[in-house]
């Protein structure tokens, strides 16, 4: 299983705190290399999409 936490969300490459920083909308680490790319705006909204996966609201 893959260190969420030692990798970039975007790219799904390996790094460390000198190549990445934290996106703060998902607060997970990206790499320099995919940081404000149109990749990354999408990653984003493909991980906060799948938060609600499987999540239905009981109230009528």
């Amino acid at each position: 299983m893959r260190d969420l936490k030692n990798t970039c969300f975007v790219c799904k490459e390996a790094v460390l705190p000198d190549n990445s920083e934290l996106n703060l909308t998902v607060n997970m680490p990206v790499c320099f290399r995919c940081k404000g790319t149109a990749k990354e705006k999408q990653e984003e909204k493909e991980v906060l999409d799948s938060l609600a996966d499987g999540f239905v609201c009981g109230c009528i």
